[in-house]
């Protein structure tokens, strides 16, 4: 056990180099981490782990990346774009999904182009394929956690 007065020190020094290191960050790097640090918090305070690929759930690819996207405010991967269509399904679950702050923004449109700019002709098939292992993802986990069967949820006929 470390004395009190040693790690308190310790404390004061860590707080001081965290603070010079985020003076040279801009306002989007800060924000940026410490959304970082919050969901990485809150998924191990709800599921003992930070990323889902430690669970191993189908999809988890999807979702780990598309969080990550979001939390850094990347809209442009599929992944996130994926992420942002199932929303409402994850957060019902307890996954702190960021909303997405953007003047008439249709996640599901975007999602379709970004598959369309990657994959051409097979654009539909991909984009279909995606939304269902992300939908495939949310009836596991659904399967793994304890949810209130008496829920009023709006959302929860999808997972019944």
């Amino acid at each position: 056990m470390i004395p009190q007065n040693i790690h308190s020190y310790f404390r004061k020094i860590g707080k001081k180099g965290g603070d010079q290191r985020a003076k040279k960050l801009t306002l989007e790097a800060r924000s940026s981490q410490a959304r970082q640090a919050v969901l990485s918090r809150w998924m191990n305070q709800r599921f003992g782990v930070d990323r889902f690929e430690k669970m191993g759930i189908p999809g988890w690819e999807i979702i780990d990346s598309g969080l990550h996207d979001l939390v850094h405010g990347n809209l442009a991967s599929v992944n996130a774009l994926a992420v942002a269509e199932i929303r409402p399904k994850l957060r019902f679950l307890g996954i702190p999904v960021p909303h997405v702050f953007a003047p008439n923004f249709n996640s599901r449109a975007a999602l379709y182009r970004a598959t369309e700019e990657q994959h051409k002709d097979m654009a539909h098939a991909r984009f279909c394929a995606l939304l269902e292992r992300a939908d495939s993802f949310c009836h596991a986990l659904a399967a793994i956690i304890c949810i209130p069967q008496q829920s009023a949820h709006r959302n929860r006929r999808w997972y019944a």
